[in-house]
């Protein structure tokens, strides 16, 4: 199985050598581009402009994290109904229509194989996982990172420093957790899917409200809901809890301990997967989660980049849609 997330990383890497820098003032309404970034070797990124943008107003910005071994055009097509990257259903395709710049950049990648890459999203003391490997182990600064992509990208379009997102899958969603506690620029709510806040739980410092969407499959095999042990291949160091990482954000969010759940219709009974919307009470910082029972370590309505075997069931009840309304609903103070 190790082999076939090899083989499956190195089919999604791309043309990695051919991304040039995306410099001031060189995006146009409607593009589309890979771009280098500057000071970060082969760690570029791939950018998607709204077709309706006036080229005048500043833009809102979404950053989509791929998952660990994965790289960016897997992030990409992970959102997209089976894979299919030109759905108008995608990520991309769904932010942008709203209005919404999606930035998708790559983590640290191996050699040779570097469409095998990874972020450093904490752990990694303590019996503690480290999420998510070589980036991790080798303490690579991924929030200068984010920090120096963001601001490159501000220097090819006018981007709302109030209006800034994160989202991703497994360490992806670890490392939006991580952003929303040390980014210098505040972001303005996170949606992490399948990923829980491995830094903050195990000890990082987090002291600040971040509006949080957590979404996550209760038979996820890779990110355990209740925490664990237990990876897509074989076992490795702790991963911290749905219930402790959402617990740490209602402190920090100045939420109540009550909250309200609410079934969602079951829009596909054949999925085998039902949504519970959790709604905490009182927060000064929305605190939220949807609970997809039945579904394993994947993207709502996404692509099943995997057999059901190895990451569980995709659910079809929610999708980006219900991820980018959080987002459209938030801005930083």
């Amino acid at each position: 199985m190790r082999a076939a997330l090899v083989l499956a990383a190195v089919a999604l890497s791309g043309c990695l050598d051919a991304d040039e820098r995306c410099g001031p003032g060189s995006l146009a309404a409607g593009d589309d581009r890979a771009c280098a970034m500057p000071g970060w070797l082969d760690r570029g990124y791939d950018v998607h402009v709204p077709a309706g943008w006036d080229g005048v107003s500043a833009l809102p910005v979404v950053m989509l994290f791929h998952g660990g071994g994965g790289n960016r055009g897997g992030a990409d097509r992970t959102t997209c109904p089976v894979g299919a990257v030109d759905s108008p259903q995608c990520l991309a395709a769904r932010a942008t229509a709203r209005g919404f710049v999606v930035v998708v950049p790559d983590g640290t990648g191996g050699r040779p194989l570097r469409g095998i890459r990874t972020w450093n999203a904490g752990g990694g003391e303590d019996g503690w996982d480290c999420t998510s490997g070589a980036a991790c182990q080798s303490g690579v600064d991924d929030v200068a990172y984010v920090g120096d992509l963001l601001a490159e990208v501000g220097t090819a379009l006018p981007v709302d420093p109030r209006r800034l997102y994160a989202t991703g899958i497994s360490n992806g969603g670890a490392i939006s957790h991580r952003l929303a506690c040390e980014l210098p620029t505040p972001l303005a709510a996170i949606a992490p899917v399948a990923g829980a806040n491995q830094f903050a739980d195990t000890g990082g410092a987090c002291p600040r409200a971040t509006p949080v969407l957590q979404i996550h499959g209760t038979e996820d095999p890779c990110w355990q809901y209740d925490g664990g042990t237990q990876a897509c291949i074989g076992e490795g160091g702790r991963k911290t809890s749905v219930a402790t990482t959402l617990e740490g954000w209602r402190l920090r969010n100045g939420c109540a301990p009550t909250f309200v759940d609410t079934a969602l219709p079951d829009v596909d009974p054949t999925d085998g997967v039902t949504v519970t919307h959790r709604v905490w009470d009182g927060c000064a910082a929305a605190t939220e989660l949807y609970r997809q029972d039945g579904a394993g370590h994947t993207w709502p309505s996404g692509w099943p980049y995997f057999g059901e075997d190895r990451i569980g069931k995709v659910g079809r009840d929610i999708g980006n849609d219900q991820l980018l309304d959080f987002f459209a609903s938030h801005v930083a103070p």
